[in-house]
């Protein structure tokens, strides 16, 4: 039985915590600086933090509740406009509401609220979170926007900062398993989590979510997700319909008329709400209506649902649609909405981004927003001030209008703009929250080859390729290239530039011989049209060497990487960070080729630049300070290996943590160095603590944690025998 940490809590609030190794820390709950120490606590170890704090709920309940400030640290929300609603707002649901509340509280259910587009899944789970808010210590909303929940979930708005999480080079993979690790480790409950719009595959992270009885996890989606409970939300019943047609119109009296229109859109809710709206609105006579949607339901615009329901909605929007009386200004905004991801968008954001004035319809855009709220066909979530297009109005305005690329020309160039990076300075991380843009947008406009679209499309490869989504980053860099042999010939150094961004998604693909041919060609291009010492050139050596380095050609890199650098010294002088990046890529070839004194140098000097302008704590600075340790280690200079890995060691937990994969790396590291000094008993500390995390992150059968699971194996065997 593995051994624990050992917890005393004496009556005078005086702590003891004594770890596995018999290491002491020392705390009292009536010391000033309690929360510090115990937040420092957290992130050295996890797990005596957890212990100590299950321990005081049990035995010791005031000092518990006094200890806990550290928690109360997170928001409430931990992701930001949180769209709930007043559930009176809400007409017909009441006993949903109850149920939902009996199935996450009391029967410790984790449910899928399931039903046909437009039935009000989202505004039930908005209602839940209005009705019992004040019963959670943290909630949490995320909207499913793509097939990717993982980038999803990271875009969620503010959440990254809200649980203090440094995106700082990091992949997606590991912000994801960071996230749900801190949301695992809060001690309060019960929290609340949902999950909007899910895919089936949520399925496939059943195991990692946080659960019950601490989280209660509530989804909606149109799909029946395996393992979760499901709760079907049916169409309203004949009385609720009255109820709710009768809340958006007061026009009209009689209640015979009204249900026989209701009948025949299958009191549908979004219908019925649309439906009072208009009548409300335009006062057409509900005859009218009644024999308009009568007619279009002869299109048999059917999709089964629930085996005997059948999704006739799109022709029910689609006959309202024409009576609603849309002015140009209306029609101009929904096509806005149109190009948007399916979400709720704050006032201020959507200013930003649709840019009226470029439209010359600043003056009437507030007006406009209002209108399309009180006709139905936009939401309006008051307590945020955000508004969004429900998914079936989408598909239906997108049949009823037509959309150009000159319509909304300023909102296509806006979303390039937040995408578009600056390798000098910008986080990639940072963009991720507008690939949803780019690609909501691009689904109406895939086949337009134009310079806005094939501009749209390369920023967003671009990203995609930092999120990993390597698939997604070859097709669109695969249509920019066409678009560009096209319009400028295979010679032109801006074809040239797109060679390069398919060639380096091809060997993240793996597709080394693929990338090579590329950017061969590449490079030909930008010697022909720039010279051999210019910058663009040099980023062409620099690329094709980081393939050929991939396939073991590491005299064929060794020689571009030079050319390389002498031009970056050239051009942007020899203490120029993107110079220092050079060194950096030579010194790792030359390293492969065993010059360790050259290595050496190179890497020294991408150091000292790194020190200079971005400081000893910046995150790429750590990654340098452990590229160097291992060619000193190499070298047999142990104690200067162990000094630069300190460094990065503080660095990496100031940035990411004790409990982060980055920094687990740099335990592992260190662990090897101080097993090279005899110093057993730390080495092994080390690689315990460097397996712990990479076994919570990645799973005991994850090739990293097996290595080091390894050396843990072999440190553990040398240390016997001494």
């Amino acid at each position: 039985m593995p051994q624990q940490n050992k917890i005393t809590v004496a009556g005078d609030g005086n702590i003891t915590i004594q770890d596995v190794h018999n290491s002491t820390i020392t705390l009292n709950a009536n010391d000033p600086a309690i929360l510090g120490k115990l937040e420092a606590l957290q992130q050295s170890n996890a797990a005596a933090f957890q212990s100590l704090m299950e321990e005081l709920k049990q035995r010791h309940e005031a000092i518990f509740l006094k200890l806990q400030g550290i928690q109360s640290k997170l928001p409430k929300d931990l992701s930001l406009n949180i769209p709930k609603v007043h559930p009176d707002d809400v007409v017909g649901r009441e006993d949903d509401l109850k149920n939902l509340h009996d199935l996450l509280f009391d029967n410790k259910r984790v449910v899928v609220v399931n039903g046909l587009g437009g039935l009000g899944k989202t505004t039930l789970a908005q209602a839940y979170i209005g009705q019992y808010y004040t019963e959670y210590r943290h909630v949490l909303w995320i909207s499913q926007l793509s097939e990717d929940l993982i980038n999803d979930t990271i875009n969620a708005e503010g959440l990254t900062k809200q649980l203090h999480i440094n995106t700082e080079g990091q992949d997606p993979q590991a912000i994801f398993l960071e996230i749900i690790s801190r949301l695992k480790s809060i001690g309060d409950s019960p929290n609340l989590l949902v999950i909007d719009n899910a895919e089936a595959s949520l399925a496939r992270l059943y195991d990692l979510l946080p659960a019950q009885p601490d989280w209660h996890v509530l989804v909606t989606s149109r799909a029946k997700i395996e393992r979760f409970f499901i709760k079907e939300l049916d169409f309203l019943s004949p009385e609720q319909a009255l109820i709710l047609f009768k809340k958006h119109c007061s026009r009209i009296e009689e209640e015979a008329a009204i249900q026989s229109i209701l009948k025949t859109i299958d009191y549908h809710t979004l219908t019925i709400e649309i439906l009072a709206k208009t009548a409300q609105k335009q006062r057409t006579p509900i005859a009218e209506l009644e024999s308009a949607i009568q007619n279009d339901l002869q299109a048999n615009i059917y999709i089964p649902h629930k085996g005997e329901k059948i999704d006739k909605v799109r022709a029910y929007l689609a006959s309202i649609f024409d009576f609603s009386g849309l002015n140009s200004d209306e029609a101009w905004l929904l096509q806005q909405f149109l190009c948007l991801p399916g979400e709720y968008h704050t006032y201020a954001s959507l200013e930003e981004l649709i840019n009226p004035a470029a439209s010359e319809r600043r003056a009437i855009f507030s007006e406009t927003l209002e209108e399309l709220v009180a006709k139905g066909w936009l939401l309006h979530n008051t307590a945020s001030d955000s508004y969004k297009m429900h998914r079936i109005i989408a598909e239906v305005a997108s049949e009823k209008l037509s959309l150009s690329t000159e319509t909304v020309l300023p909102l296509i160039k806006m979303v390039t703009e937040k995408l578009s990076v600056d390798q000098t300075k910008d986080n990639p991380v940072d963009k991720f929250p507008w690939v949803p843009f780019g690609k909501s947008i691009l689904l109406h406009f895939e086949q337009e080859m134009v310079y806005e679209i094939t501009h749209l499309q390369n920023e967003l490869a671009r990203i995609l390729k930092e999120q990993g989504d390597y698939k997604a980053a070859k097709e669109y860099c695969t249509k920019v290239l066409a678009f560009f042999e096209k319009a400028f010939g295979e010679n032109h150094s801006d074809t040239a530039v797109l060679y390069s961004n398919l060639a380096l998604v091809l060997k993240d693909l793996g597709d080394y011989e693929g990338a090579r041919n590329l950017l061969e060609k590449t490079m030909i291009s930008m010697e022909k049209n720039f010279g051999f010492n210019h910058p663009n050139t040099a980023q062409s050596y620099s690329n094709l060497a980081l393939v050929l380095q991939a396939l073991g050609d590491y005299e064929g890199a060794r020689g571009l990487l030079e050319k390389t650098v002498a031009s970056a010294e050239q051009n942007y002088g020899i203490e120029h960070p993107q110079t220092a990046i050079y060194y950096s890529n030579l010194a790792l070839v030359l390293q492969a080729l065993g010059d360790y004194a050259g290595a050496k140098a190179n890497f020294t000097k991408a150091l000292s630049i790194f020190e200079k302008e971005l400081g000893e704590s910046h995150p790429n600075t750590a990654v340098l300070y452990s590229n160097l340790a291992t060619v000193l280690q190499a070298l047999g200079d142990y104690a200067g290996a162990k000094g630069l890995l300190e460094k990065a060691l503080k660095s990496d937990e100031h940035n990411f943590g004790a409990q982060h994969p980055t920094t687990a790396r740099i335990y592992s590291n260190l662990a090897m160095v101080l097993y090279d000094l005899q110093d057993f008993e730390n080495a092994i500390t080390l690689l315990e603590k460097a397996y712990q995390v990479y076994k919570n992150h990645f799973g005991d059968a994850h090739p990293q944690t097996k290595i080091i699971k390894g050396n843990l194996e072999g440190v553990l065997e040398a240390s016997k025998r001494q």
